[in-house]
């Protein structure tokens, strides 16, 4: 009896003395692999965050690497293995991680769409501070999708993180307030929104206030500025602005003298509708740009379209 009270007190007396070892071990490991993923050591570092995974089942190294497998640092990007990563880094209590696991389960991306599923995590996640996490699940609450539908709800959840400055919760603002069931749409509200995240030169915002615009839902209706937003919102890369941008400009008022449309605004007609026939998912889009196109092109001085063409290859090119 004697014997077995001595092998417990230096078990005991020991542990505190293991667990330490333990833990300054995985913080070496979680350290070694920052460093190496700073430095632009894709290899290095994604073995380093394995083996914390393996010895220590760190749950920042799975979310680590499921940012691996979701921006293809050093691999070909796969979403099905960066969001089966992300849920595992969820269980183990990451909010960032909790909040992809969210998007993973309401787009389906890893295992059949759950709504249901993708709430419960973002209300981990939104818990735990992760404020863009308060969105998505007022996006789930404005349909009824895996919760039940409350609109107004969903408007108070996101709201703090719009008022925070939060760009993505400055659209979901305006989002909500324009495409809302009767009870909560507000088309001023709406505008206020995408006009907030404009200042902050986010290309979705300018679009829907040219969409806003073009529609007449507000008083301001004037061509030349709803030109410029979706113009704005193309030149920053939003992809639905393409053909937008490029109709508009087709569709201006002709020159008074020569009841043409400026050069100006023929050549801008001709690129974002280029630009529209080569990046746009949206087929109709697509086949709607091309036949304007062809209309351009029995108009538009055969002498310009090197340049232009030269000109949108470089801006679909860039960063």
């Amino acid at each position: 009896m004697k014997k077995f009270l001595q092998i417990t007190f230096v078990a005991v007396t020991l542990l505190p003395v293991v667990t330490l070892a333990t833990q300054t071990n995985a913080d070496s490991l979680m350290k070694a692999a920052q460093v190496a993923l700073a430095g632009g050591d894709y290899e290095k570092a994604f073995a380093s965050y394995q083996t914390a995974v393996q010895q220590h089942n760190n749950p920042l190294a799975q979310f680590t690497i499921g940012l691996f497998y979701q921006n293809g640092w050093g691999r070909a990007a796969d979403p099905v293995i960066a969001c089966r990563w992300f849920e595992q880094a969820a269980q183990g209590g990451i909010p960032t991680a909790q909040y992809m696991t969210g998007i993973c389960l309401e787009q389906g991306s890893h295992r059949p769409i759950d709504f249901a599923a993708a709430a419960h995590w973002y209300q981990k996640a939104a818990q735990a501070g992760q404020l863009h996490a308060n969105c998505r699940l007022s996006n789930l609450l404005m349909t009824g999708r895996g919760v039940t539908k409350d609109p107004h709800k969903a408007l108070a959840l996101c709201r703090p993180g719009a008022l925070q400055g939060s760009l993505s919760a400055q659209l979901w603002m305006g989002k909500f307030y324009l495409h809302g069931d009767s009870t909560i749409q507000n088309l001023q509200e709406a505008y206020h929104w995408f006009a907030t995240a404009a200042q902050n030169h986010a290309p979705e915002a300018f679009y829907y206030l040219g969409m806003i615009m073009q529609q007449g839902m507000l008083n301001e209706q004037k061509p030349e500025i709803i030109r410029q937003m979706f113009e704005q919102a193309a030149a920053l890369k939003f992809v639905p602005a393409y053909f937008q941008a490029g109709k508009q400009f087709y569709s201006a008022e002709p020159d008074s003298h020569t009841h043409q449309l400026t050069a100006e605004h023929l050549a801008k007609a001709y690129l974002w509708l280029s630009a529209a026939t080569q990046r746009s998912e949206d087929q109709k889009e697509v086949a709607a740009a091309k036949e304007i196109l062809q209309q351009i092109l029995t108009v538009m001085p055969q002498t310009w379209r090197a340049n232009l063409d030269m000109k949108i290859a470089q801006h679909l090119q860039e960063n």
